[in-house]
């Protein structure tokens, strides 16, 4: 007895066309599930589902060929007119996909008019358009906080586009005070945001400042205890966080921003290696 295959609508509706005019039967096109790079049995007791139709459309006919007894040009047992054209499940071949990774990338940017200001936007300039750049092949999105004076914005929101990157960069200058906490705080929601879509494989944040906080989120706050209570979530939120310094180490004393790395279980960067190819280099490594 032969096994019964259950069809969804959309199989139905692929057969249902003609071949000529069908274009899901050799298309080429990488689905949201990725690219096909091969096609394979189904196995036992597996549900049917993304069929590669051209093979088992061949491998039915195939079939019949063989149990009709075609042989040279020849039907030795010609099929009796009406007879349905049927599928077995060893007939059916899946598609075997390779997926690209998707990679968000969230630069949290001090811009306040601190030490080091005019370098660390230079850097996080080149590093933005450097990773949007590539993003057609490595599949990044990026977006932009800065946070400056006394409040956080986002610059630039998800997106693999320069020519929007390079607008929302225009507008990162120098502003007064350190907000850190703020900007932490915006970097939680957007990360949020971005889980909340489904669409990344991984989320990074990248932190360029000198950890040197100076306005608490909350008035009267405490400003270390606020930047202790984000630190960790800030570690669960995304899947790596690069923090990297832009003020010279003093001697005897911990950098703020060793600190928060430690806090949040990131990556430490010293001020020396506050280039875009560093940048670069750790968005690479935390990829993998």
């Amino acid at each position: 007895m032969e096994s019964r295959i259950e069809l969804s609508k959309k199989d139905l509706r692929i057969l249902s066309k003609p071949f000529g005019r069908s274009k899901h039967l050799f298309s080429k096109k990488r689905g949201k599930r990725g690219k096909s790079i091969s096609r394979r049995p189904l196995r036992r007791g597996e549900t049917p589902a993304d069929i590669a139709w051209t093979p088992t459309l061949i491998n039915a006919l195939l079939r019949r060929g063989r149990t009709e007894g075609y042989t040279g040009g020849r039907h030795k047992n010609p099929p009796v007119p009406g007879t349905p054209f049927g599928i077995r499940p060893e007939d059916l071949r899946v598609h075997v996909r390779k997926r690209q990774i998707r990679i968000f990338v969230l630069f949290v940017i001090d811009s306040s008019d601190s030490m080091g200001a005019r370098r660390r936007r230079s850097v996080a300039k080149a590093a933005v358009i450097a990773l949007l750049q590539r993003a057609y092949q490595h599949r990044h999105e990026v977006a932009v906080i800065s946070f400056g004076g006394d409040r956080a914005n986002l610059l630039l929101r998800p997106t693999s586009s320069v020519t929007l990157a390079r607008r929302g960069m225009l507008r990162l200058e120098p502003d007064g005070a350190t907000p850190l906490a703020a900007g932490i705080s915006l970097a939680l929601r957007v990360l949020h945001m971005a889980s909340s879509r489904g669409t990344y494989d991984t989320k990074i944040v990248i932190l360029l400042s000198d950890g040197e906080a100076n306005v608490p989120l909350h008035r009267g706050a405490e400003l270390r205890r606020e930047l202790e209570a984000l630190m960790p979530r800030l570690g669960k939120s995304a899947d790596s966080s690069i923090f990297v310094d832009t003020k010279q180490a003093v001697a005897g004393r911990r950098s703020e921003m060793d600190r928060l790395a430690e806090g949040a279980g990131g990556h430490y960067y010293r001020p020396e290696d506050l280039t875009a190819g560093t940048v670069i280099r750790a968005v690479s490594r935390a990829e993998r």
